[in-house]
């Protein structure tokens, strides 16, 4: 590889909806559609233009939490349980996974014929050490699945299976870690002393492998020979993915347009949208998101550690206006704390805080918090105004319409905003990584598997908690949804803590956006989309994709 120096959860009007539209300098190498197929028949060959809308942070997906990076990783190193369009979980590169019936046990097998790029099986020793490394290095989401492993008493059956002991049980285990944590390399990782500073090699079991990787400027990926799980044996059809990286979603777009870019990675706004519908060439898909935009206030910040503070935050968080101003209604207002799109577990219909500038203000002032000296802002008992920095991605779509509203309507309480838009790799040094922050503002591209996954994000010292919001009470109650095998009982406690969050407030969500992207079917065809981070990209459906 090279690197500068070369190197049914879903509701149904959430699946996915394809529109047939109506009526830089940079030094990456051309990328030309070499012609591949004859009357539409599907064949190897081609390749093709990828837009992104900021740089990837790094290959090193297992350690870093990046959009843009896991949109090109999951073609290198996919992860073993997919989403098909329903937004319904599936043994993806993995033949089995099965409990047993407390969901202490469980046995993965993977499937034949898996291969790293250069030939070489990935083995159920690869599997196993994957989990084991992680939890022993602390990386990412491993402890949240793989920490429940007990690795003296688990092991391999053959060189396909692992036999998983858990220390308890976990209904999700492996629709959470075959989702979400992709296989590491053994003979690569295990003389690896610090992951967080790896150069990954870039080598690959999935469609793909890392050809070279050019910090902020593109990526390179190249077909990986020996990956048969796709079209009949044949694996991905195009031979090389020339991922270029743009300063902004305007930019993306601008390159779609002047066929720079055959397709962009990321979701567009309804600005963007409106921009390509005209244009029949463009396939334009929407899928409802499986995630949601939220708030976080970093518990480092001692302000924020009063409860009445963010109680009045959320009190200004107007989410119609952010919905229909800044989503131009294309997103659905979040008032409980699961998304709606998961209907079973919001029938409850607790609720946030609602919407109340002026009982806000109110909440405040009783609490003690006043503006002593006319300027707007209040201050605490010891003249510490309620001002706070919000960090976040300058590239999120809509996020300008969506700064504009909640620093105007946090200004009604009394709570002054000072905006700070940074750049991916910022935005995860301080706020995901570093936990230096007031506020951020951010948006999960999925939440799944709700009655479990909730401990990835709030558990005490788990990676999502970067807020750093650590409370016994919420932590008994995610772990008990965990090992709870019973539907209803769990149903009960994600209940329980729901009104638990509604109170406390560890974060605000905001809403759903339904999610939009654009596809040029000038030179390729095959494009389908599923729920998810990945969308076009996800990997069983690029592979698919084929130059005409």
């Amino acid at each position: 590889m090279m690197k500068r120096k070369l190197l049914s959860l879903l509701l149904a009007g959430c699946l996915c909806l394809s529109l047939a539209a109506c009526g830089g300098n940079d030094t990456a190498p051309s990328a030309p559609a070499d012609s591949a197929s004859e009357s539409g028949t599907p064949k190897v060959g081609g390749s093709i233009n990828v837009g992104l809308n900021t740089a990837p942070v790094s290959e090193n997906i297992w350690y870093q939490n990046d959009l843009n990076s896991s949109i090109i990783m999951n073609l290198v190193c996919p992860n073993m349980v997919a989403m098909d369009e329903s937004g319904t979980k599936y043994n993806y590169l993995t033949e089995s996974a099965v409990p047993n019936d407390d969901c202490t046990q469980w046995t993965v097998t993977l499937k034949e014929g898996l291969c790293w790029n250069d030939g070489t099986p990935v083995t159920a020793d690869d599997l196993l050490f994957t989990g084991k490394y992680g939890v022993e290095h602390h990386i990412g989401f491993f402890d949240s699945y793989y920490g429940l492993v007990n690795y003296e008493k688990s092991h391999t059956d053959g060189d396909r299976t692992v036999v998983f002991e858990l220390t308890s049980g976990n209904v999700n285990f492996w629709n959470g870690a075959g989702f979400w944590i992709p296989i590491m390399r053994q003979s690569e990782w295990e003389s690896v002393e610090d992951p967080s500073t790896y150069d990954y090699s870039g080598a690959g079991y999935g469609p793909y492998y890392i050809k070279e990787w050019v910090d902020g400027e593109y990526v390179v990926l190249e077909r990986n020979p020996n990956f048969t799980l796709a079209n009949d044996g044949q694996g991905a059809y195009l031979d090389e993915v020339v991922f270029r990286i743009y300063t902004d979603e305007n930019a993306m777009v601008l390159a779609l347009q002047n066929g720079e870019i055959d397709v962009c990675a990321d979701f567009l706004s309804a600005s963007s949208v409106s921009q390509l519908q005209s244009n029949p060439v463009y396939q334009l898909s929407s899928v409802g998101s499986l995630g949601y935009a939220l708030l976080t206030m970093s518990q480092t910040n001692p302000l924020l550690t009063d409860k009445t503070i963010r109680q009045a935050i959320a009190m200004c968080c107007d989410r119609d206006a952010l919905v229909n101003v800044a989503f131009a209604g294309a997103a659905t207002p979040m008032y409980t704390p699961v998304s709606p799109v998961y209907g079973d577990f919001v029938a409850s219909n607790i609720q946030q805080p609602a919407f109340d500038t002026a009982a806000a203000a109110d909440l405040l002032e009783q609490a003690g918090y006043k503006d002593a000296n006319g300027d707007g802002v209040r201050e605490s008992a010891d003249g510490t105004p309620l001002r706070f920095t919000l960090t976040y991605k300058s590239t999120l779509s809509n996020v300008d319409g969506v700064m504009t509203i909640l620093k105007t309507n946090m200004a009604e309480a009394g709570i002054e905003i000072v905006l700070q838009p940074v750049d991916a790799a910022t935005f995860s040094a301080n706020v995901t990584q570093g936990h230096t922050y007031d506020i951020s503002y951010s948006s999960w591209g999925t939440i799944d598997d709700v009655d479990t996954t909730l401990l990835t994000c709030f558990g005490i010292g788990q990676t999502l908690n970067f807020m750093e919001f650590n409370d016994q009470t919420q932590e008994d109650l995610l772990q008990a949804m965990q090992g709870e095998v019973d539907y209803e009982k769990r149903l009960d406690l994600l209940n329980q803590w729901q009104t638990w969050f509604a109170d406390n407030l560890p974060c605000i969500h905001l809403l759903v956006p339904n999610n939009t992207y654009a596809a040029s079917t000038e030179k390729y065809e095959g494009w389908s989309l599923v729920p998810g981070n990945q969308a076009f990209m996800a990997c069983a459906q690029f592979c698919e994709v084929y130059a005409k």
